[in-house]
């Protein structure tokens, strides 16, 4: 996937799973249960691979542990981007829909204690 992102991608690897989708107009997918595998994250938002079929456009809940000893990060993410990459997997990009001054710098410090290791 091209690179869009304003922000620097920090590479990751968590599970996350998403049930319902949204959108602003009160449209809604229910049931998907499908997980997803975030492979990087930024200030800006999320990219993740799943073998779901996802819509652009739409939003979900996401609860992010970046690791134990910091708090979870909930917020909206919408879909922005959708690739095929081969078989049933597809790749997704995603922007935060509102995101804290104070998430942000959690997301500073996260990569700049993974940059010292």
């Amino acid at each position: 996937m091209q690179e869009k992102r304003k922000e620097k991608r920090i590479p990751i690897n968590i599970q996350l799973s998403v049930s319902d989708l949204y959108t602003g107009d009160a449209s809604t997918i229910s049931d998907i249960s499908s997980p997803i595998e975030v492979t990087d994250i930024s200030a800006k938002g999320i990219g993740f691979i799943s073998e779901a079929v996802l819509p652009v456009g739409f939003l979900f809940i996401a609860n992010i542990e970046l690791d134990k000893e910091l708090p979870q990060i909930i917020t909206d993410v919408r879909i922005i981007r959708s690739l095929a990459i081969g078989g049933n997997i597809y790749q997704y990009g995603c922007e935060f829909v509102s995101i804290s001054p104070r998430v942000s710098k959690m997301l500073d410090d996260f990569e700049n204690r993974l940059k010292a290791e």
